[in-house]
Order: C-alpha cells, then sequence, then structure tokens
C-alpha cells in the first residue's frame, strides 16, 4: 500500500448525511503529513457508513491561473530574494 497525507477538510455525506473528515491525497510529500484542502489540486475520501466516493478535483482554470501567478511571481524575484551560501571546498590532491 502507497503512502499519503491527509487532508483537514470535513463535508456531510450527500447521501447519508455523515460527517467525513478523513480525506487523503497523493498529491503533497505523501509522508503521512496533515495538509489543508487548498495546498493540493486532489483530494478525496469515502463514507464510513454508506461507502459513496467523494473527490474534490482543482478545475483546470483555475490550475492555470494559479500556476500563471506563481510564475509571474518569480519572474519578479531578485537575487536578494535568495540567501546566499558559500562554502570553500579543499581541492582534491592526487598523491
Amino acid at each position: 500500500m502507497g503512502m499519503f497525507d491527509s487532508v483537514n477538510f470535513k463535508i456531510k455525506c450527500s447521501e447519508c448525511g455523515n460527517v467525513i473528515d478523513d480525506f487523503q491525497s497523493k498529491d503533497g510529500d505523501c509522508l503521512l503529513n496533515t495538509l489543508e484542502f487548498w495546498e493540493v489540486d486532489n483530494f478525496y475520501s469515502s463514507c464510513p457508513t454508506c461507502n459513496k466516493r467523494i473527490e474534490f478535483t482543482l478545475k483546470k482554470a483555475v490550475s492555470e491561473r494559479i500556476r500563471k501567478t506563481i510564475y509571474e511571481l518569480r519572474k519578479s524575484l531578485t537575487i536578494d530574494d535568495y540567501e546566499k551560501e558559500e562554502e570553500k571546498f579543499e581541492k582534491f590532491v592526487k598523491d
């Protein structure tokens, strides 16, 4: 069985009214972390009472808008937005 992350989300089942709060996603690191629903593009669960499957997938237009926004934000970065790390490496000396 594969790993996944839990998604912090609750909804009433449209079939039986039971509260469903054990959503999962494979969009994150899949290290059994708990993520918010807005951190993933897809999450899903099944109602433990009536077995109805419920799945949410981010609409394609919204997903594309997010990607464009992130791209535009990254384009506006300057080198000052990065943390510089320097390390001196010793030369490899062959005997």
